[in-house]
């Protein structure tokens, strides 16, 4: 943390308190997205309705999986994850590992981290490691967090 010296105690004063509270307020907003993105996972494992992830979703969301097509819009997310919930056979794990968000403007977020996926579908059985990289902004009149991408790789 650096302290900008001026003549004057009060400003002093002043800039240092501002700067700690931007970075009190990003430290929020990490905590905050990261209890939001254990809550996701929980519900994703759980195989949640549709409705739950739609809520934190834009209505233009881009997303990609793979072995499947990018897609946008909650009709997109809805139908691929209807399709995958139909050829699950059980509950399924993510493990999230080394998540590292970063605040690109005020309330907008990037975040990229790790995902070991592992679920049991009619046909396979799926053990992998993939990445995934999310555009995240934080609506403060809601109080929720919206995705506007969301690619896993």
């Amino acid at each position: 943390m650096s302290i900008i010296l001026d003549e004057n105690p009060e400003t002093e004063k002043v800039k240092f308190n501002k700067k700690r509270f931007m970075e009190n307020s990003q430290e929020t907003n990490v905590k905050k997205i990261e209890a939001f993105m254990e809550k996701w996972f929980k519900h994703f494992d759980e195989l949640d309705e549709n409705s739950f992830f739609l809520q934190y979703l834009s209505e233009d969301v881009k997303m990609k999986f793979p072995g499947n097509d990018l897609f946008t819009g909650h009709e997109g997310f809805s139908n691929w994850f209807t399709e995958s919930k139909n050829n699950l056979v059980a509950n399924t794990t993510h493990h999230v590992s080394d998540i590292k968000i970063t605040e690109t403007a005020k309330n907008q977020f990037d975040i990229a981290f790790d995902v070991r996926y592992v679920a049991e579908m009619k046909d396979q059985k799926i053990d992998m490691d993939v990445r995934e990289d999310w555009k995240l902004s934080w609506d403060d009149v809601k109080n929720q967090p919206v995705i506007s991408e969301y690619i896993v790789s």
